[in-house]
């Protein structure tokens, strides 16, 4: 057998002890159960990662981007698919710790690891495809209705802010380690909402997980349901220490501009009418999960966002984008 045979044997094989794996030995995996959700989001090197961060700490955020797309489907996490490429310079402790980030996830999450690929580039590359079981109709882009009331789930913006505060000095000095903490874990580990996107099946009628930026995937959603959102810009629900941030901001637009257009939360964004809100908001599995009403859906098209004046805010930013 040759080295790259033996490099999959020893790093994934122990993840791959499955029978759909086929043990690794296959251009393929097999997998007969139906009703699959299957998705895909990759992390290239300088794009979503530098190239001194942590191994342990990339893979696990690999991993939870996909599961993200799994949640805003409404789909139970079943199993993957890893392409991994490296430059030949990373040696068997960077691919040991990688490997050790995504076993906890794969034991946390409940994840197979099918198989994939490897090869060698310049550049560290990374892809997963992701499947998902899920027995009902999974939630569309393009199902929104006019009038539905728009939610979102968690915190905006602690994320965004990890990521510019790893980018700045100008505010670091006024926070405390704590804060620091926060805001890195919270880029790095973000928490697909992987119950709640189940708890929404048959009751939402649009949903997506904002990965680019709540204004971006809000136009996403707007665009495909040929409708136009409004939201407020004093609903979006931010965290103590984001609260705290914001106070450090000469330029309380700029702050925002982050929060909302920043991107890497990977909270879900979902629509769903008045009638079905009287049944869903009394389910008590909730109540662990913070769901904000920011806006609505009404006839038109585009994203408005409004202050506490009802005065329509401009942003040249809505979020992300890989071109």
């Amino acid at each position: 057998m040759n080295n790259e045979f033996d490099f999959i044997t020893r790093n994934f094989l122990p993840l791959a002890k499955n029978t759909e794996s086929m043990h690794l030995m296959n251009d393929a995996a097999y997998i007969k159960n139906k009703n699959l959700v299957i998705s895909s989001d990759m992390m290239i090197e300088n794009v979503h990662f530098k190239k001194n961060d942590s191994p342990y700490n990339i893979a696990r955020k690999l991993l939870r981007v996909n599961l993200s797309d799994l949640s805003s489907m409404g789909s139970e996490p079943y199993g993957y698919i890893l392409n991994l490429a490296i430059p030949k310079t990373k040696n068997n402790s960077w691919v040991s710790m990688f490997c050790e980030g995504l076993k906890i996830e794969q034991k946390q999450f409940k994840l197979k690891l099918f198989g994939g690929d490897i090869s060698f580039s310049k550049s560290i590359f990374l892809s997963i495809t992701i499947f998902g079981k899920n027995k009902m109709k999974p939630h569309n882009l393009n199902s929104a209705k006019e009038n539905s009331d728009i939610f979102v789930s968690g915190y905006i913006g602690d994320a965004a802010l990890g990521f510019f505060l790893e980018n700045t000095n100008k505010i670091k000095e006024y926070l405390d380690p704590d804060d620091l903490d926060y805001f890195r874990d919270s880029f790095w580990m973000p928490k697909p909402r992987i119950n709640l996107g189940q708890n929404l099946n048959g009751f939402a009628n649009s949903c997506t997980d904002i990965s680019d930026g709540l204004l971006s995937d809000l136009n996403k959603i707007a665009f495909h349901s040929k409708l136009m959102a409004e939201i407020d810009i004093t609903k979006i629900p931010l965290s103590n220490k984001s609260k705290k941030v914001k106070s450090l901001f000469s330029n309380t637009k700029k702050f925002w501009e982050i929060v909302l257009s920043g991107g890497e939360d990977y909270e879900l964004i979902f629509s769903m009418n008045k009638q079905k809100q009287k049944v869903f908001f009394n389910d008590q599995r909730l109540n662990k999960n913070k769901i904000t009403k920011i806006g609505s859906f009404k006839k038109g098209k585009g994203v408005f966002v409004y202050d506490n004046k009802n005065k329509r805010i401009l942003y040249k930013k809505m979020g992300f984008c890989h071109f």
